[in-house]
């Protein structure tokens, strides 16, 4: 049987930032900003913001580009920026 539930994909930022700079923190590195995020990915502050939403539009706003130098400059999986959650 198939569920008529989609599923549904949120982006999880704020929690990859977070990850990032506690991996930063042990190898005694200085945290990452949204600031520094943005302009290590080359796009503007305001992106990362937005993109840094909690709502649904957040993940659907976020390119394959962008997600690949978020998950670049970060040092992180693509799991890690995104999670897939049951509506």
């Amino acid at each position: 049987m198939v569920s008529s539930m989609a599923k549904h994909v949120r982006l999880t930022l704020a929690k990859a930032i977070a990850k990032a700079n506690l991996r930063r923190a042990e190898a005694g590195e200085r945290p990452i900003t949204m600031n520094g995020l943005a302009v290590q990915a080359g796009v503007a502050a305001t992106t990362i913001t937005r993109l840094a939403r909690t709502d649904d539009k957040a993940a659907s706003a976020l390119s394959l580009d962008l997600a690949s130098k978020i998950v670049t400059v970060l040092d992180c999986g693509i799991e890690d920026l995104l999670e897939v959650v049951e509506p």
